[in-house]
């Protein structure tokens, strides 16, 4: 899912190129929102004619998520205060990604549209292809207070979001309790307690992490929380604007403490050349003590055929010694989100769409599909998945939540850092690595 979502990013950025040439075609971001969201409800009201919005997403009509769409829109058609219609239309995601953003290259966007975070969306904001939405949300504060605290972050620029989403992503730290409860255990609050957690799973013949690295995505993830736990978000954001490098002593030092886990044994043998299915086999065999995955991993770990269904348990990831970052800051992405159309004639009845989406019945029942969802929707534990209603108390106290970095930075830059981790915990030495990485960076950067 992760790699899937990396490569899309790439194929966006390019687009981007496009909008460069279309001239006096292409409004700014300020001449997108220069218009009165009131003058476009009046004209509508005053014709007596219907609004119509055209919603494109991403998946196939038939994929649960979808049917869930489909009945946020009858809702709106059945219960909207702006005379208006939504219709919707679904592309399979490989082919969504190039047609999108062919449509906004072409100034020919449907009204509402699925959008990822951070580096896919940035592009379309860049070119004033999309409508802010911070208006709309400052004036309606039970529709903002409805969503998670910190998941704007990756959809906002420039101190404006214009992108809400349905559901997000996270990565946790899941662990065996059996196990845990076997060796008198509990699930590290910092980096002294795990490495202790690590020594006592060791002497007793467990792997400690589930870790399959061959794919170097999956050990970048656990060093970008260490990088946060010990430097917080500023040394990523300088990164990603420009005024910072990776040679800031944050990474530096999470490059070493992904080499003293090696060196600690918290891998299984031969991790960066080990696939992420056989690692995670390791975990629901009861032979690897933790893992740190994605959410999207939670229906996997306790369907019926899961032999851990029912051990499980999950924690926030641990603080580092002396660390700036919280550890209810959490690494992932917002899923699943719409954003409105800087030529979309009824902004209004956009709003009203997006405001739909978040519904509490609505999201419920995507709670209730198995997803993470964007809101503080109270959820029937009798109708979801335990696992995913802990992960979603933990995050009721979230500060921020961090993008991927191969998300945040496109794939170019992205993959490096990924490969630079791998190459630290195969034994370069972290100053040189990152050393670099920034190198590349520099080299490699959007001009």
């Amino acid at each position: 899912m992760k790699r899937m979502t990396v490569l899309l990013l790439s194929f966006c950025l390019a687009f981007s190129m496009i909008f460069a040439g279309c001239g006096s075609k292409t409004e700014t971001p300020k001449q997108a929102e220069s218009g009165s969201k009131a003058e476009d409800t009046a004209k509508n009201q005053q014709s007596g004619q219907k609004v119509s919005l055209k919603v494109s997403c991403w998946g196939i009509e038939t994929d649960p998520n979808s049917k869930l769409i489909k009945e946020a829109v009858e809702l709106f058609n059945k219960n909207n205060t702006k005379n208006a219609t939504a219709t919707v239309e679904f592309t399979e995601q490989e082919q969504y990604k190039t047609k999108i953003a062919a449509l906004l290259a072409a100034n020919e966007a449907p009204d509402l549209f699925n959008t990822w975070a951070s580096g896919f969306l940035k592009p379309f904001v860049t070119a004033g292809k999309v409508y802010s939405l911070s208006e709309g949300l400052d004036k309606d504060s039970e529709w903002k207070g409805r969503y998670v605290n910190g998941i704007f972050a990756p959809l906002t620029f420039n101190g404006k979001i214009y992108a809400a989403p349905t559901t997000q992503t996270v990565v946790c730290l899941f662990y065996n309790k059996e196990i845990f409860e076997k060796y008198g255990l509990k699930a590290p609050q910092n980096y002294a307690e795990l490495k202790t957690v690590i020594e006592t799973l060791n002497k007793n013949s467990i792997t400690p992490f589930a870790l399959g690295n061959k794919a170097p995505w999956v050990g970048a993830m656990m060093s970008e929380l260490i990088a946060n736990r010990i430097g917080g978000s500023e040394p990523f954001n300088k990164v990603y604007d420009g005024s910072g490098t990776w040679e800031d002593p944050s990474f530096i030092e999470a490059g070493k403490v992904m080499a003293e886990l090696v060196k600690l044994d918290a891998f299984p043998k031969g991790f960066n050349a080990l696939d992420n299915d056989p690692a995670q086999a390791l975990f629901k065999q009861g032979k690897a003590a933790m893992l740190v995955m994605g959410s999207w991993a939670i229906q996997q770990l306790t369907n019926e055929e899961s032999a851990i269904k029912g051990k499980l348990d999950v924690a926030k990831f641990p603080a580092m010694n002396n660390g700036k970052g919280s550890v209810d800051n959490w690494l992932g992405q917002p899923d699943q989100s719409f954003a409105v159309s800087s030529s979309c004639k009824n902004k209004e009845a956009a709003l009203e769409l997006l405001k739909t989406f978040s519904d509490p019945a609505i999201q419920a029942k995507f709670a209730e599909a198995g997803n993470l969802v964007a809101t503080n929707v109270k959820i029937d534990p009798a109708k979801s998945n335990p696992l995913a209603l802990k992960v979603a108390e933990l995050q009721k106290d979230m500060k921020e939540l961090l993008i991927f970095y191969d998300v945040g930075l496109g794939a170019t830059i992205g993959n490096e850092y990924n490969n630079t981790i791998q190459a630290i915990t195969a034994g370069k030495a972290p100053e040189e690595a990152f050393k670099k990485l920034q190198q590349f960076t520099q080299q490699n950067k959007e001009k």
